[in-house]
């Protein structure tokens, strides 16, 4: 299984996905293999990052219906329309609206596990919620329409306080 990682490094510190992360809703799961990082961008990277803001996007302005159904068929299979609404609203009352969202990582998967065969990307972004700041990762599997959205997940993001941190080497 072959995988691409470009990663922005950015003075947040966040958890790195790079083993085993459960993605989508209600456990779609990607395998990450630890390959290094490869010199070029996938094709249509480009694309994919539109396709992700996007999604988000409607995510931030309550266009949950809208989302599932310009999601791929790996979603739709597992999450009903009305267990994708009533996972995002729950995140919405948890979190509240969102106020800046940073772009960090993006890692490209060939022919995960336990998902079809194929190409999919994980986007990932440090973003600050009214009532905590979050990870969240947008899965997506490339078609023949393009770059689709198959999954969404948000994880805290975990910083190290300053005083914490190990001392600058001398």
């Amino acid at each position: 299984m072959g995988m691409f990682r470009f990663t922005l490094h950015l003075p947040v510190r966040a958890h790195r996905l790079t083993h085993r992360c459960i993605h989508g809703a209600f456990g779609m799961a990607l395998v990450f293999a630890a390959h290094g990082i490869a010199a070029q961008e996938p094709p249509g990277l480009d694309n994919a990052m539109i396709v992700a803001n996007a999604w988000l996007a409607q995510a931030d302005t309550d266009q949950i219906d809208a989302m599932w159904q310009g999601s791929g068929t790996v979603l739709q299979k597992n999450v009903s329309k009305g267990a994708w609404h009533k996972y995002l609203l729950g995140l919405r009352r948890q979190y509240g609206e969102a106020k800046n969202r940073q772009w960090l990582e993006v890692e490209r998967i060939t022919n995960p596990s336990g998902l079809p065969p194929g190409e999919y990307l994980n986007v990932v972004y440090s973003t600050a919620y009214a009532n905590a700041s979050m990870l969240e990762t947008v899965s997506l599997v490339h078609g023949e329409s393009g770059w689709m959205p198959v999954g969404f997940i948000m994880r805290p993001l975990q910083q190290t306080p300053l005083a914490q941190r190990a001392p600058a080497a001398r």
